[in-house]
């Protein structure tokens, strides 16, 4: 009489990391794609937006050309957007936005929006719109943007 017996050799430890790890960076991936989305939709609110009784007049330019985002995933930049009509606000919105981004935490995902000239700060403290209007926006519709983007994970984009 013979016996034969089917072994089992797969390494489940192995494959469990492997997917594992797959899984994560699919949902880094993901989250910089909402995030650059929703950071996309920010930064039009806080440039576009005239539904504000009061909204600053941008003599140069520059002061809405400050305004743009940067993804920050893992402690790097992982997306950057800063397509204003000057340099000169160009550069200081993204000075700015790297300087946040270099104090958080480098475990985590975070969306970085900024007004990035100086006076920024000045200009709201008058009483004009700059960028909080779209964080109100943001806060409001808070609930309605995480149901977003869990349906965005469980999707197959």
């Amino acid at each position: 009489m013979v016996d034969m017996a089917i072994v089992d050799k797969t390494d489940w430890r192995a494959f469990e990391n492997e997917t594992i790890l797959r899984m994560s960076n699919e949902y880094k991936r993901k989250a910089v794609k909402h995030l650059t989305v929703l950071g996309e939709e920010l930064v039009k609110y806080a440039r576009e937006d005239r539904s504000v009784a009061r909204h600053y007049t941008d003599q140069t330019g520059n002061l809405r050309s400050s305004i743009g985002y940067v993804v920050v995933q893992d402690g790097r930049i992982a997306f950057s957007a800063f397509n204003g009509a000057t340099e000169e606000g160009k550069t200081a919105g993204r000075n700015y936005a790297m300087d946040v981004a270099q104090s958080l935490s480098n475990d985590k995902t975070y969306l970085v929006w900024v007004a990035g000239m100086e006076y920024a700060t000045y200009v709201e403290a008058n009483g004009y719109d700059v960028i909080t209007g779209s964080g109100n926006w943001l806060e409001s519709n808070i609930v309605k943007e995480r149901d977003k983007f869990k349906r965005y994970l469980l999707s197959n984009r």
